[in-house]
């Protein structure tokens, strides 16, 4: 009896002991990571697939993937923005340069499996112009409204890890989801 009541005793220290450690050091559940960052690894993932029309176009066009006069623009016109909702230039620059940096490898990538035989798309590109940028400033400008959203938030490895492997569902390959969500730790 004596033991019995021990383990007892034991079994209800360990769970008040549980239950004073989740208190004071709250485990996020993954519903949690989902919530907070979803809007914005949503925008990721449709910026990256946008990155595969801007790829078939530049593919057949023979244009280089890179454009860093394009590129230096565009990271002007959101630093711009960015000041106006209260955003520094190296928070718009810590967002956008991996998002830049994971749209070049991705078309590179793409453009390296359709060269080397890999099924090329059936379809007609987009024009660059008139199509698809206006469709990536867009793009641009709703990732810029949800960054200021959360770009004091605290992340840790498990808001990365959960983004990344959203990316990775919806097709992304992993070394380019790594980059894309980089900013999310600092």
């Amino acid at each position: 009896m004596r033991e019995s009541l021990r383990l007892k005793i034991s079994f209800r220290l360990l769970l008040l002991t549980m239950g004073l450690l989740l208190t004071a050091f709250p485990f996020r559940l993954q519903a949690d990571v989902n919530e907070h960052l979803n809007p914005l690894v949503t925008l990721m993932i449709q910026r990256l697939q946008l990155s595969r029309e801007v790829a078939w176009s530049k593919c057949l066009a023979g244009i280089p993937v890179a454009d860093p006069t394009r590129e230096a623009r565009m990271l002007t016109d959101l630093k711009n923005m960015g000041t106006q909702t209260g955003l520094s230039s190296a928070e718009v620059v810590r967002l956008f340069l991996p998002q830049i940096a994971a749209s070049r490898r991705y078309q590179q990538e793409l453009i390296a499996g359709w060269r080397s035989g890999i099924e090329v798309p059936k379809i007609k590109p987009l024009d660059l112009a008139s199509e698809i940028r206006p469709r990536l400033d867009k793009l641009n400008r709703e990732m810029l409204r949800q960054w200021v959203v959360v770009c004091h938030t605290q992340f840790d490895w498990a808001d990365r890890e959960e983004a990344q492997r959203m990316l990775q569902q919806r097709g992304i390959p992993a070394d380019v989801a790594k980059i894309a969500v980089s900013p999310l730790i600092h």
